[in-house]
């Protein structure tokens, strides 16, 4: 029995071990491992790329894993087979290779390459508030929305609402100020008229750089450039807009209409804007002075009414030869006129008074046309572009102003002033610009402007005037810091009559510097000289009689006058708004500005001077605000402290000088009701300015729409 006991139990131990041996080499047959390595085009492992091995025949999962991070896999398997293993990853084609498992041992499948995919969208469709504005190193960038198309019907009103932009009652449009602004539409240069006629929903953006770079002519204080929206439908697209006087007395209105035909690759325009403007006006001048003979004290009251007209109709086409090479041409035609007709009243107190009425009658009429020839070619590389563009523009025009009283009276007096004004201009520019680097940019050009002025009443004044500029600016974009530093380089070759001559080199450099607190905030810093010259009223030497005992001409041997400008500007976006502050010191040299003096004759005489220096410093604060869901604010007010440094000119007519806090200020607001009502109201006041000598006043603009 113990024999047979012990029997039964080693047959028990060696099935055990049988078994076990038996189930373990079974095991080690079924297991084997697949592995391999993803990368990209550049050979650079793809990290965390989905891996899968999927049955071939009807695509059931067998088991899945991840990459490492050097683009490696392992995955195991246990049954023999076909089947297909699948790479994957967010933003690249997946990539399939198949395997045949014909024995339980590992397979290495190598380098399995991920191609980068590529999605092309027809259109992106974003809903929701755009941000204001925004602050770059070399312009402030404002977004057009909702609020502001809604108060506008022309790009005249859009620009209404832009902070530090003033539009005045005749849409002249000023930047911080000043007058002697440059206007493009799409980086090409028009003027107000051009953006007169513009349907204010073509409108993007509007970039406004106030210290403009070495590009830009040396006689612009700051640039207007409008941005189109890209997208054009096909077909035919216009509009009609005008406002109707309601008073006989005070007629203003600025019609206008546009008329659009695009194709894929051309567009067609014309268009048309005008002006009539005819308003009352009384004007009262108080003059006193003393000379050997006592004081006369002369008390002028002018009832004038102003008529002015203007009709300008505009022409062109964009052509788009293909992704590299665009054309467009542009051209207008203008006749407009300007008068200032009434009664002039005057009392002079002398030794004997004396009393006389004048009737004043103006005759003013002027053409002018425009034509401007505009290309722009993209190279192979993205970041390198050649622009080129050529201008004509030709003026003729003649005004007569004719006073005169009753020849019966005692004190009678007849004058007739009489200008015919001719002008020819043709300018060429080209533009280059390219990358050194992804952080390094630099832009080259060069400029000619030809210009011939004449009177034709006058025969002995003939004026040219020739300038040919160069120029170049390098920029650094980095992740903080921006930097421009620019040079321009103009020849102005002046000459009067064929007699007097004057030849002037001028370096105007400009640098900006600007650091990046955020996204959000930057603070910048920038330095630029300009150069403003005279223009033909300043140059003509004519001498024009405006009322019995006033006189006034120009100075053909004026020189040009140099500016120079540091500002340093904090700009801040918090939430859906934009507030920037500016400090500034502005500095005019051989300042251009009119003298009046007693002549040796007793008549007042007004002529043009460089009689010194001025001096500007202050804070100025512009900004575009959301104060609630329905109303948004654009403020602006400059603060200006202005002082004035005479020449020996000034001190000659002892003209002392002067130191006074001068301030610019305006705003609009726009509220949203429902049912798609909107209201919108401009507020603008500037106040007066001193000059060497006189003091400059500006009109008070206010308006409400609905």
């Amino acid at each position: 029995m113990k024999i047979l006991r012990k029997e039964k139990s080693l047959l028990k131990t060696v099935l055990i071990i049988i078994a076990l041996l038996y189930f373990g080499t079974a095991k080690s047959q079924v297991e084997y491992t697949i592995t391999g390595v993803i990368v990209d085009e550049n050979n650079q492992p793809v990290i965390y790329a989905n891996i899968a091995i999927l049955n071939s025949l009807d695509s059931i999962l067998i088991a899945g894993t991840i990459t490492d991070e050097n683009g490696k896999f392992e995955i195991t398997n246990t049954k023999l087979g076909s089947y297909y293993i699948s790479a994957s990853y967010i933003g690249y084609l997946p990539a399939k290779k198949s395997v045949e498992v014909q024995m339980y041992q590992s397979i290495n499948l190598g380098e399995i390459i991920l191609h980068s995919n590529t999605i092309e969208l027809n259109e992106t469709v974003v809903v929701g508030e755009r941000i204001k504005a925004k602050s770059e190193a070399d312009k402030t960038t404002y977004l057009i929305n909702k609020k502001i198309y809604d108060v506008s019907n022309t790009g005249s009103d859009i620009l209404k609402h832009i902070p530090g932009v003033q539009v005045d009652l005749m849409q002249d449009i000023s930047l911080e100020g000043s007058k002697d602004i440059l206007i493009l539409v799409d980086g090409k240069e028009r003027d107000k008229n051009y953006l007169g006629q513009l349907n204010a929903q073509q409108i993007d953006k509007v970039e406004i750089t106030s210290t403009p770079g070495s590009k830009y002519d040396a006689n612009v204080t700051g640039v207007i450039n409008i941005n189109l929206k890209k997208e054009r439908s096909s077909g035919y697209s216009g509009h009609i807009y005008t406002e109707i006087p309601i008073s006989k007395s005070e007629v203003y209105s600025f019609p206008t209409y546009s008329l659009n035909f695009n194709t894929n690759k051309l567009n067609l325009f014309t268009s048309y804007n005008g002006e009539f403007s005819y308003f009352d006006i009384l004007q009262n001048q108080n003059r006193e002075f003393t000379d050997n003979t006592g004081t006369t004290n002369i008390i002028s009251n002018q009832y004038l009414k102003q008529k002015n007209w203007s009709h300008r109709f505009h022409y062109g086409f964009d052509y788009f030869l293909n992704d590299k090479n665009q054309l467009n041409f542009y051209a207008f035609y203008n006749t407009y006129s300007a008068e200032h007709d009434g009664v002039i009243d005057m009392l002079v107190n002398r030794e004997n008074e004396e009393y006389w009425q004048l009737d004043k009658d103006d005759n003013d009429i002027n053409y002018s046309s425009f034509y401007s020839l505009y290309y722009k070619h993209l190279f192979n590389k993205k970041d390198r572009e050649l622009t080129m563009d050529l201008s004509l523009y030709n003026r003729m025009a003649e005004h007569t102003t004719s006073y005169f009283s009753d020849a019966a009276e005692m004190n009678s007096f007849n004058q007739i002033n009489t200008l015919k004004p001719r002008q020819n201009e043709v300018s060429i520019k080209i533009d280059y610009k390219s990358s050194l680097n992804q952080k390094v940019f630099f832009n080259t050009g060069v400029k000619m402007k030809l210009q011939v002025m004449k009177d034709r009443y006058s025969k002995e004044f003939e004026y040219n005037e020739n300038i040919f500029a160069a120029y170049g600016d390098l920029n650094y974009i980095g992740s903080k810091w921006d930097f421009n530093v620019g040079l321009r380089t103009e020849k102005s070759m002046l000459d009067l009559n064929k007699s007097f001559s004057n030849n002037v080199v001028a370096l105007l450099p400009h640098a900006t510097m600007n650091y990046k607190f955020s996204s959000k905030e930057n603070i910048k810093l920038i330095l630029r000289r300009s150069i403003f010259r005279p223009h033909f009223y300043h140059l003509n030497p004519y001498i024009s009689m405006n009322d019995p005992y006033s006189l006034s001409s120009g100075n053909p041997n004026l020189k040009s006058e140099f500016r120079d400008n540091l500002v340093i500007d904090y700009s801040v976006r918090f939430g859906n708004n934009f507030l920037s502050t500016r400090l500034f010191y502005h500095k005019a040299s051989e300042a251009i500005n009119a003298l009046s003096f007693i002549n040796e004759d007793s008549f007042f005489e007004t002529r043009t001077y460089n009689l010194g220096n001025i001096h500007q410093y202050g804070i100025q604060l512009s900004g575009s605000l959301k104060l609630h869901k329905s109303i948004a604010f654009n403020p602006y007010l400059k603060i200006i402290n202005q002082y004035t440094e005479g020449n020996t000119i000034a001190e000659q007519y002892s003209i002392r000088n002067r130191n006074e806090i001068a301030f610019e200020s305006g705003f609009s607001a726009m509220v949203s009701f429902k049912k798609d009502v909107s209201a919108s109201i401009q507020f603008q006041y500037n106040s007066p300015k001193n000059e060497i000598q006189k003091t400059a006043y500006e009109l008070l603009t206010k308006k409400a729409e609905f």
